[in-house]
């Protein structure tokens, strides 16, 4: 190889200026051919809709976003309200009748039958008005937290918690009393699982419902109230049935088929059951459920 003596610089390449296109000839056609090749949806192109739920004036939150808040919501209401719950168990107590009163032999005054239903209707219903009451708190809060909004979520949840008060404990105070009556006639085990499902769905329901029409309160728009509710209402029927199936298996002396079931743990699991689906179901309904299927491309 032949040196190149020292300070030669080797002559430049002769470029053709007819041979290369000038760039303003070249950026149109590549983004043309760009845009007519399809390209595969990424994490960073994706495009998430609301579909029928999406409002124009609110934006479109990603779905982890929505789980998150829903499922961190929930939780933190259903652990709040087993730790209130243990506090208020047993607070109120069956009235004493006297033995004339109530047909005994004569001798002391003592609660009846009766009386020991109605402690524990009155007992649920503040249970289940407190769940209703933290779930629509905790879960309007989270809703309002997705658009990054402290003030809908203050709102959502003042009114959430009033909203699930009431729903919980009304359902309680309609649908228990029957049931509770019911539970001295019924029989078998199977019977009394079944219609427990039955009752505490119906009332957990009805929480559940409260918490999610203050999530979709909170994060804007009435269709999302409204979904909220289904997915709320349907996760609280889902959560009874949950708990009274795992209750039958893993706490068999517990009494899950009461109105309140008699061990710490198995009121620990009831909770949580009921917050998880409660959330899941809000989280599913509300949550964006399709991919914006035509991007627009900027001109």
């Amino acid at each position: 190889m032949a040196e190149t003596p020292e300070g030669d610089i080797p002559p430049a390449t002769r470029i053709d200026p007819e041979a290369t296109p000038p760039a303003e000839v070249v950026a149109p056609a590549a983004e043309a051919a760009a845009r007519a090749e399809p390209v595969p949806p990424t994490a960073v192109d994706l495009r998430v809709k609301l579909g029928p739920l999406q409002d124009p004036d609110i934006g479109r939150p990603r779905a982890a976003q929505v789980w998150t808040w829903a499922l961190a919501g929930g939780g933190t209401a259903g652990f709040v309200a087993w730790i209130a719950g243990e506090y208020l168990l047993d607070w109120f107590a069956p009235e004493l009748r006297s033995a004339a009163a109530s047909g005994r032999m004569p001798g002391p005054d003592a609660p009846t039958p009766v009386t020991i239903r109605a402690a524990a209707v009155r007992n649920a219903a503040l249970a289940f008005g407190l769940l209703g009451a933290l779930l629509g708190g905790f879960l309007g809060f989270a809703g309002g937290m997705i658009r990054f909004s402290a003030r809908a979520g203050a709102v959502a949840s003042l009114a959430g918690a009033v909203l699930g008060l009431l729903a919980g404990a009304a359902a309680s105070l309609v649908v228990l009393p029957a049931y509770s009556r019911l539970l001295t006639r019924l029989d078998g085990a199977d019977s009394e699982i079944l219609w427990a499902m039955a009752a505490l769905g119906a009332v957990w329901a009805a929480a559940g419902a409260a918490g999610g029409a203050s999530f979709g309160l909170g994060m804007g728009g009435r269709r999302r109230v409204v979904a909220g509710l289904l997915g709320g209402a349907l996760g609280g029927l889902l959560g009874a049935v949950a708990f009274e199936m795992v209750g039958a298996i893993a706490f068999p002396l517990a009494a899950t088929t009461q109105l309140i079931s008699e061990t710490r743990e198995s009121r620990l699991v009831a909770r949580a059951l009921v917050s998880l689906f409660v959330s899941a179901g809000v989280a599913a309904f509300v949550a964006p459920t399709r991919f914006d299927d035509h991007p627009e491309h900027p001109a």
